[in-house]
């Protein structure tokens, strides 16, 4: 029997005196706190128990524990009730995120998560067992509502979802509260392309201490921190290509090195002649003995800082596209190889992607021949069919 009756003694002495209420031997707890008692074991055996207004109550549960148990599907009530950053601190500890993603983690946490279902004493949603999936379908409304972006938004939500699968994966709770959440809909890509006139324009209105920069986004289609942290023994001007497996990013306010963003962008890129005439020329100069950019204390230079200090003036001077960003060099280079007839699965490759749909998706429509083949080959094909050839 796993169901006491906390009031009454279950094995009286003789002779003892009934309550008047319940004809039974009462126990120094009569009438104080709930009536019946679940006692079991949790996963490490250690004793447990809980209390419950009506027996049937306390029935039901010890009838789903026993069912549950030995089909190894039994939750610990007791575990449910982990507060959400608590358990949170575990779960990040546990992955093996790079020191950037880990960042960007600890920061969604503290600002957009945690401040409603952490540990602030008016969140409701402070408890694993206690967030139900209308809160969470609320709570991504408010983030949206309150201005984040839906990419941003979506972010966020994902590093949630992933804490709770986790505490759905230890035991901690039986099903995740992350169940048909609607999230924002993403906005569409802005893809801002400049002419090559335009970027040697930028290029030549750059400081020369970082003008090549503009160069290994817009002709070889680096991002910016891969651009960064790129270094001199990276580059082999004999073959005419450059390894990217490197980039510099910013960790606990200083810039630092670190791998490329994904596998995908661990890849060999060709050279053109303008950027290895510019590259040649900048070595030659600054005899970088690493990492080609250096700010003037010979730091690793930040992304805010050469945005705000070297990019902007020279997009105002160039007198291109003010609202233009260094990752719009980016989808310049592809859209400028796509349009010279490079294959999209090559491009895809010099960029990075670890799926050529993404590259697709961004730049198929840029594939000017794309079309007329499409229609030549289907003519080509039903014409046979119809006897025509």
């Amino acid at each position: 029997m796993a169901v006491y009756d906390r009031w009454h003694k279950s094995h009286p002495s003789p002779g003892e005196a009934k309550c008047s209420e319940h004809k039974r031997v009462p126990t120094a707890k009569h009438g104080q706190g709930m009536r019946w008692q679940v006692r079991y074991r949790n996963e490490k055996g250690e004793q447990r128990k809980r209390n419950f207004e009506k027996k049937a109550d306390a029935d039901r549960f010890d009838v789903t524990r026993r069912a549950d148990e030995p089909r190894g599907e039994w939750i610990d009530p007791k575990l449910g009730q982990t507060r959400f950053q608590v358990y949170a601190r575990t779960w990040m500890a546990s992955r093996l995120h790079k020191p950037g993603t880990a960042m960007t983690y600890e920061g969604h946490l503290k600002n957009h998560v945690n401040p409603v279902f952490g540990l602030a004493p008016s969140s409701p949603y402070g408890l694993l067992l206690s967030i139900r999936p209308t809160s969470v379908q609320k709570w991504v409304k408010d983030l949206h509502v309150k201005g984040l972006a839906p990419h941003t938004v979506e972010t966020v939500y994902v590093i949630f979802s992933s804490i709770m699968r986790g505490a759905v994966r230890d035991g901690m709770i039986r099903r995740s509260p992350c169940v048909d959440i609607r999230l924002p809909e993403p906005d569409k890509t802005t893809i801002r392309l400049l002419s090559p006139a335009e970027v040697i324009a930028l290029y030549r209105a750059m400081r020369p201490d970082y003008a090549p920069l503009v160069l290994l986004g817009g002709a070889a289609g680096l991002r910016q921190g891969e651009a960064l942290g790129l270094a001199v023994d990276r580059i082999d001007f004999a073959e005419g290509m450059l390894t990217v497996d490197q980039q510099a990013v910013v960790i606990d306010r200083r810039p630092t090195l670190a791998p490329p963003k994904t596998r995908a962008s661990v890849r060999d890129v060709p050279i053109p002649a303008v950027l290895a005439d510019a590259l040649a020329e900048y070595t030659d100069r600054h005899k970088p003995e690493d990492v080609l950019f250096r700010t003037t204390r010979g730091n690793l230079v930040r992304r805010d800082y050469f945005n705000a200090g070297a990019l902007k003036p020279a997009i105002l001077a160039a007198g291109v596209p003010v609202d233009m960003t260094f990752h719009d060099l980016r989808h310049t280079f592809a859209s400028t190889a796509l349009a010279e007839g490079v294959p999209i699965s090559e491009v895809s490759r010099w960029l990075g992607h670890e799926s050529i749909t993404t590259t697709v998706d961004l730049y198929g429509h840029l594939v000017p021949e794309a079309s007329e083949r499409a229609r030549t080959a289907l003519d080509n094909a039903f014409a046979a069919a119809l006897g025509l050839t």
